[in-house]
């Protein structure tokens, strides 16, 4: 993702120098768009722009998916006086957008020049209405009102939804009966979010952003807009299903002698995985509708849709009943909750064995069937069926289920003023997956070495050596040699530990502080033991115990002195949210906060003598 993403900043960098020369803030005084729904399922949007002035020459972009839309009556329009008057030549500039994973989005620009007002006036025709899949309520520019109309036939039926409405400052939504249709108002202050090359192209991540999701469908169909979206795709992907003998002969091969369904299945889905390269992204219904089953096997790639639409037609045919379901993943803009291409940026395959569902993502080389799919936790999928789809709510790990133990032993010495030992710590559930991803592609000697500077990092740059991890099914294992300097002092009467460099609470987080908004991945539960043996006995001291908890979140440590020779830290904590949102940010910063300022503090332990 990360090439992909540099590729688009370079075309878009790019094609705003040779235009003219750097790139250029927008400043909208209003935009309106007018969306006239046909009586043939398409439909046009009418679009108009009113720029304020600025004092360089701007560029104005029309982004449209050339498969599905046609750009017509682009007009530029100059303020002279009281009026606006049409220049009759305006410079407009087309440019495609061809990547080998996005094949048929385009832009047009047209070049405003400094110091006027200016509007923009264009027409957008597309043919597939349930491209119509939402109006957003945010910018990538400073826009003072963003007005939309939609006229809906009588005939029609237009059901709406408003994600993350209470970030918007004003909003107004209206509807007028007109003879033979309804109109349907929309004002609003929307909301400014930074630019970014993906969200040209309708690819939002990461954002927690308003944006109302639409679906129009047959009057008939009012209060059944998931069958209608169900049957839809349906009919979409009927002519991308089916096996031909040369598919067919080497599904048959890789499972012959196989006859547990069970078995069958991970063969299959281990097939793909392994054999099929992922190629990333597609823009408009190609972002949905895979290529043919037969066209994916015998070019041995694909993105979500195509894998996971040719691994369903391989478990059919394997007897295994199988679908395929749209889905979004933590990081879009929406859940996929209502039957709308807006609510989904994912396809994944489901299978039925003893009439239980398990999900399958041929895009994930990790995920093991029967557990959550990591991206998919808590999040609701649209599985398409044959008698009009099912929404269904994915699961998630406890923070049991995901519970990461340390066990880390340290004897002292005091002639060197260290401390060293050994640590071991076991990553439960998918709390490894985070291990999982960064060791997978490497060597054992790459692990060695990656691993050691990995863990010097969680023990706040402490020595690693003779690092070792074991990957299996559902439990990562590590291990090393630990030496800790820097941590231990004397004077005649005491001496002072600290304990700073234990593993942090959540130690894929660097931030002090976390962001509303940050994805942790999976529920944490953690168990943290720290054993020290000290080499000169100190004078017992009566436990000391913190203890804070809250709604899903808690945090029990103690610090105690089972012999005059050893002492013992331990700390539990667990939290049962994936995201930092605003109702647990304060909470979960009160105790990151907390456990820094108690192991910041040293342990003084008084000599004997």
């Amino acid at each position: 993702m990360k090439k992909i993403y540099l590729k688009l900043l370079f075309l878009h960098i790019l094609f705003l120098i040779q235009l003219y020369g750097i790139a250029q803030d927008i400043y909208i005084h209003t935009r309106n768009e007018y969306i006239q729904i046909e009586n043939d399922t398409s439909f046009t949007t009418q679009v108009s722009v009113l720029l304020k002035k600025s004092d360089h020459a701007l560029m104005f972009p029309i982004y449209y998916d050339s498969e599905l839309e046609e750009v017509t009556d682009i007009k530029l329009f100059i303020k002279k006086g009281k009026r606006f008057k049409p220049e009759k030549n305006p410079y407009i500039k087309e440019d495609d957008v061809e990547f080998e994973f996005i094949t048929s989005r385009k832009v047009k620009a047209i070049i405003i020049p400094p110091d006027i007002e200016a509007k923009v006036e264009y027409r957008i025709k597309c043919k597939e209405l349930m491209y119509f899949t939402g109006l957003p309520l945010f910018s990538y520019y400073d826009v003072d009102t963003l007005k939309y109309q939609v006229s809906i036939p009588d005939h029609f039926w237009f059901a709406h939804n408003i994600i993350h409405k209470d970030s918007l400052e004003f909003l107004s939504i209206n509807s007028s009966k007109l003879v033979g249709s309804t109109n349907w108002t929309l004002e609003v202050v929307p909301s400014k979010i930074a630019s970014n090359p993906l969200r040209y192209y309708g690819i939002y991540r990461n954002l927690k952003v308003p944006m109302m999701r639409t679906v129009v469908v047959p009057k008939a169909f009012q209060g059944k807009e998931k069958e209608y979206m169900n049957d839809w795709y349906l009919k979409k992907v009927k002519d991308r299903r089916g096996l031909d003998p040369k598919t067919i002969s080497k599904i048959n091969e890789i499972t012959a002698g196989v006859s547990d369904q069970k078995e069958i299945m991970n063969i299959l889905y281990d097939y793909v995985r392994t054999n099929f390269k992922y190629v990333a992204i597609e823009i408009g219904m190609g972002a949905f509708i895979p290529s043919q089953a037969n066209e994916v096997f015998n070019s041995k790639q694909g993105d979500c849709k195509d894998l996971s639409n040719f691994l369903s037609e391989a478990l059919n045919y394997k007897g295994i009943q199988s679908e395929v379901a749209l889905a979004a993943t933590y990081n879009h803009i929406s859940d996929c909750n209502f039957p709308s291409l807006g609510s989904a940026n994912h396809v994944i395959c489901v299978a039925y064995i003893d009439e239980k569902p398990i999900f399958l993502d041929p895009t994930d080389p990790i995920h093991l069937p029967e557990t959550p799919i990591q991206s998919l936790q808590e999040r609701t999928i649209l599985i398409i069926t044959q008698d009009g789809g099912e929404f269904y709510k994915m699961s998630c790990f406890t923070p049991l289920e995901n519970e990461i133990i340390y066990e880390i032993t340290l004897r002292v010495n005091s002639e060197k003023m260290q401390m060293d030992g050994a640590f071991k710590a076991k990553y439960n559930g998918i709390s490894g997956n985070n291990l999982r991803y960064k060791f997978m592609d490497f060597s054992e000697e790459e692990m060695k070495n990656i691993g050691e500077k990995y863990y010097e990092s969680v023990f706040g740059n402490q020595s690693i050596t003779d690092f070792e991890i074991n990957n299996h099914e559902y439990v990562v294992d590590v291990e090393g040699k630990l030496a800790i300097s820097g941590k231990l002092f004397s004077d005649e009467n005491n001496h002072f530990l600290f304990i700073d460099f234990l593993p942090r609470i959540l130690e894929n987080e660097d931030r002090e502080s976390l962001l509303e908004g940050t994805y942790l991945g999976c529920t944490v539960g953690k168990k943290v033991k720290l054993r020290i043996q000290m080499d000169e006995s100190f004078q017992n001291f009566n436990p000391i115990e913190h203890s804070f908890s809250n709604e899903g979140l808690s945090l029990n440590l103690k610090i105690s002195n089972p012999s005059d020779l050893i002492i013992e830290f331990i700390y539990e904590f667990s939290f049962d949210n994936l995201f930092i949102e605003k109702e647990n940010l304060n909470n979960i910063n009160d105790i990151l906060k907390s456990f820094k300022k108690i192991i910041n503090e040293p342990i003084i332990l008084k000599k004997k003598n």
